[in-house]
């Protein structure tokens, strides 16, 4: 049962956003990155980087790094890129690219709800960069890219956004990533209240994309909340409090992969590795230079130049835990944690995540 709110905060203005709004980061690798920033050098993928996205011989130390992008998020804001709302908003959201079109609402979500699990997740996360997303929050300070959340399909809020899509949107432009994105303020106040009585009839929502920003929400709402005056607005209604979500009909979304990348084999040399595999996964060998899995407990694996199929055998493991049955769950049990020794995929420096857009074997 979300309780969403509207919100104060910045929108791109329309004549800037073709030019300002960044491509999705973790889509494109860092030395691509390094070549976007330096060739569009006020899209906002700047005030996003990370240490990477420096030459090797020239990488700032954690606090440099923060200064340098809420520096180059004060030129964007200084410059007119952006306009403060007059009104708390919500917002309708529609992303096309090819064939695929995707419409949702952007609005807060209380960090409580993901703490307690109203938010269900099914993915760990990373501590250390956890860590990083929530001093990026304090010293830059701010949430630029919502969380993806997913309901089941509701009447009631295809309905609010048919009718919130009825008039031009506000924003409309094709990114560099050839997505096209139309953006529609909701300020009125009978408008929104209606969409938290809608959203309140949905009984669960999952998180489908943004683990790592959702866990550095609620502790950055935990680092604020501990130094609050309460005498000051505190509490679970503070701007503090709250997670910039995109709130999505399951059936709009489209899945695609996220790759586990291990730095070595646990001490195994790539056939005593194949070999091992064996045990719980049949193994075929790919010919080509991708592989995209087609089924429940299958996985594709490059190593040493070389995809191969692998299936979970006889059958993925029976289970009344829905985290437990996801193929992530299957990977980490029967994969990372026996083969490689990957105890804790939150921490274990061996352990890197490559979206679908960088994979392969080139």
């Amino acid at each position: 049962m979300p309780r969403i709110r509207a919100f104060n905060g910045y929108l791109v203005n329309a004549a800037y956003a073709a030019q300002t709004v960044a491509p999705a980061y973790d889509a494109v690798s860092p030395a691509k990155r390094r070549e976007f920033i330096a060739a569009n050098p006020d899209n906002y993928l700047g005030c996003m980087r990370l240490r990477e996205d420096f030459p090797e011989d020239a990488r700032p130390d954690t606090d440099k790094l923060l200064a340098v992008n809420r520096a180059q998020l004060h030129k964007l804001l200084q410059s007119g890129a952006y306009r403060k709302f007059d009104r708390p908003s919500i917002f309708i959201y529609r992303l096309s690219r090819r064939s695929h079109t995707q419409t949702g609402v952007v609005c807060e979500l209380s960090a409580d709800e993901y703490h307690n699990g109203r938010l269900r997740k099914h993915e760990n996360t990373r501590s250390d960069k956890e860590d990083l997303l929530a001093m990026y929050q304090r010293v830059v300070g701010v949430v630029s890219s919502p969380i993806c959340v997913a309901h089941a399909r509701h009447a009631g809020v295809d309905e609010f956004i048919r009718r919130g899509t009825h008039p031009p949107p506000e924003i409309d432009f094709a990114g560099a990533d050839g997505v096209s994105q139309q953006v529609w303020r909701i300020v009125n106040a009978d408008a929104i209240r209606r969409a938290q009585e809608l959203f309140a009839e949905i009984d669960t929502t999952y998180l489908t994309d943004g683990h790592h920003r959702a866990a550095a929400g609620w502790r950055y709402a935990q680092m604020r909340r501990a130094r609050a005056d309460p005498k000051q607005n505190s509490g679970a209604g503070a701007p503090y409090d709250q997670l910039l979500v995109a709130l999505f009909s399951a059936d709009q979304l489209q899945l695609l992969p996220y790759h586990r990348v291990a730095r070595d084999l646990n001490g195994r040399s790539a056939e005593e590795f194949l070999a091992a595999l064996h045990k719980d996964f049949a193994v075929e060998k790919i010919n080509g230079d991708d592989f995209a899995p087609t089924a429940y407990g299958e996985f594709g694996m490059l190593l040493e130049r070389q995809w191969y199929r692998l299936r979970l055998k006889p059958a993925p493991p029976n289970t009344d835990d829905p985290v437990d049955s996801l193929d992530v769950s299957i990977l980490q049990n029967y994969l990372l944690r026996p083969l490689l020794g990957i105890l804790d995929a939150r921490a274990d420096a061996r352990l890197d995540y490559v979206s679908g857009g960088e994979g392969g074997a080139g």
